[in-house]
């Protein structure tokens, strides 16, 4: 199987109701999927002729960061669904010296390192790859958490994929926007677009609630838009010349979401969230929560300002 066949079954199981669409796109604009020789740093982007291109290291880095947010879901989720219901204040101060906090903090740390040994590492041969993780050629692993990181890596995966299908499009129109940012944006929106805007098809064909399966999608759009955070350096978290800052990624998708405010798509990110804005060492002062979308909000402006 080669890279777009590999890529074409990603898309027919992530975006059924898009799938078609997905394939015409793709063949219209001339995209080729294509993986390269390993070199360290995350690499999967769009370049010339319509190419993507990208290392298996790359893919490892997203398939490891799945489980680092199931650690945050462990480390955060509990509390937080706890100070929403009681009207407390969510204190990372405190909570961070419960010594059963702290251990579920420093699996979500471990894993994170370990992703930035990947990154980093000469070659990928040299990367120890951590014991508690499945091996992504095991398949959908049998453990029921771990089964859902797998599902949203993929949807994860398809977002990313589909941000640099745009690139492409844009590439072969030759109408991509004068300022980078605005064209990043603009990639962001489609692969979002292409992955919600439909649930309701989907719904209906698969009978699968429309809600459920919104809020899914929705929590593997967010794996991929938090998971640019692991891999940009701290310095570059404001933006660059290419690329918009994180925080406005973040927002900017974060509106699209038409979930209810306790969802739990909210309490999904928002655990992620708190989980790396601790490790990339910003502050974040104790909030009253009062919905999840609104910490999550809360976070996000947290991290424009640390940076």
């Amino acid at each position: 199987m080669n890279e777009n066949q590999a890529l074409e079954k990603l898309f027919e199981g992530v975006v059924p109701e898009r799938f078609r669409e997905v394939l015409d796109l793709v063949e219209k604009h001339s995209a080729q999927f294509r993986r390269i020789g390993d070199r360290s740093g995350f690499n999967l982007d769009a370049g010339a002729y319509g190419v993507i291109q990208f290392t298996q290291r790359s893919l490892a880095q997203m398939w490891i960061f799945g489980f680092a947010c199931l650690d945050s879901l462990h480390c955060y989720s509990a509390v937080i669904e706890l100070a929403w219901r009681y009207s407390l204040k969510f204190d990372l101060n405190v909570i961070e010296v419960l010594s059963e906090q702290k251990e579920k903090y420093d699996c979500f740390s471990r894993i994170i390192k370990s992703i930035e040994q990947l990154n980093n590492a000469e070659s990928e041969n040299d990367f120890d790859w951590p014991a508690v993780i499945p091996q992504p050629e095991e398949g959908k692993p049998e453990n029921m958490e771990q089964a859902a990181v797998f599902d949203l890596v993929l949807m994860a995966g398809a977002y990313v994929f589909l941000h640099e299908l745009k690139h492409v499009i844009f590439q072969s129109e030759g109408n991509a926007p004068e300022d980078p940012h605005e064209e990043e944006m603009a990639c962001d929106f489609f692969a979002s677009h292409m992955m919600l805007s439909k649930v309701d098809d989907y719904s209906i064909t698969s009978g699968y609630p429309a809600d459920k399966v919104r809020m899914k999608r929705s929590a593997g759009i967010a794996l991929g838009n938090v998971f640019l955070a692991v891999v940009t350096p701290k310095h570059n978290l404001g933006g660059t010349i290419t690329h918009p800052p994180i925080h406005q990624r973040w927002s900017v998708t974060l509106g699209e979401i038409d979930l209810e405010e306790s969802d739990n798509y909210w309490l999904f990110f928002a655990s992620l969230a708190i989980a790396l804005i601790k490790y990339k060492e910003i502050d974040f002062p104790p909030q009253l929560v009062t919905s999840y979308k609104q910490l999550a909000i809360s976070l996000i402006e947290a991290l424009e300002k640390g940076i």
